[in-house]
């Protein structure tokens, strides 16, 4: 027996009714996902950083711009990927896609050096990542350190408590941040560098991004992984002498 025009209509808004209905929760579920993902990531590489202060005499890496030196470098062994420490471009769909949130997409290798945003992902040293360093942990830093007080450094790894922020999306490698940071023009980060400048005032726009709903995932130093709002940035202990600032309002 057939089916009429009206029949065969009635059956295809039915079925349009149906995907209207299910289709935020279809994204919804997905989102979770790649934020559960995410998370994972996070996790993985607080507990790389973990071990390689156990190797290393309660000390993180020296902050370098030397090749295979960077931090993301250093922890690659950590994560079973040896060869990427020497050689990143070539190793970066194994173990190392753990420096990449689900979230963003690839940079085009074709830059050399280049920000990331909320949605796309860095490119440095060779490396790529969606994640950035909280840099008040590496204390041995002669390229930027005498720059900042030296007192807010944490001086070893273990000075760190368990509420200080390790490693969270960023559209940068890492950052120093300050409780008088500026919240960002754009959270979306597409105004990259020198919408994000390198100075004080300005470091907390690297975490300070649009990549979960006006919130990104942070790992802290005892390895666990949070979800945080952009307004909850400012209230973290970044650094030894942070005092949470409160009065801070995400556009």
């Amino acid at each position: 027996m057939g089916f009429t025009l009206i029949e065969l209509l009635v059956v295809i808004a039915i079925i349009a009714l149906l995907l209207a209905i299910l289709m935020p929760a279809l994204n919804y579920v997905r989102k979770q996902a790649r934020s559960s993902a995410c998370k994972s990531n996070l996790r993985q590489l607080g507990l790389a950083m973990s071990l390689y202060a156990l190797d290393h005499d309660d000390r993180t890496m020296p902050f370098s711009h030397d090749p295979g030196e960077y931090w993301f470098h250093q922890l690659a062994p950590y994560l079973s990927e040896r060869a990427y420490k020497n050689n990143p471009q070539e190793h970066i769909e194994g173990m190392m896609r753990v420096a990449f949130c689900p979230v963003t997409k690839r940079q085009d290798r074709s830059e050399d050096s280049y920000y990331g945003s909320a949605y796309r992902s860095w490119r440095f040293m060779g490396g790529e990542g969606s994640y950035g360093l909280n840099l008040w942990l590496l204390p041995d830093d002669p390229i930027y350190a005498p720059a900042f007080p030296a007192e807010n450094f944490y001086r070893k790894y273990s000075d760190a408590h368990s509420a200080v922020p390790l490693v969270g999306d960023s559209m940068w490698v890492g950052s120093w941040p300050f409780a008088g940071d500026a919240v960002p023009d754009d959270i979306t980060g597409e105004t990259g560098y020198p919408g994000y400048p390198h100075a004080e005032g300005y470091f907390m726009g690297r975490f300070c991004i649009d990549r979960h709903k006006k919130a990104i995932n942070i790992g802290f130093v005892d390895s666990r992984v949070e979800r945080v709002t952009l307004e909850e940035l400012w209230a973290l202990k970044w650094h030894q002498h942070f005092v949470p600032n409160n009065d801070v309002s995400i556009p």
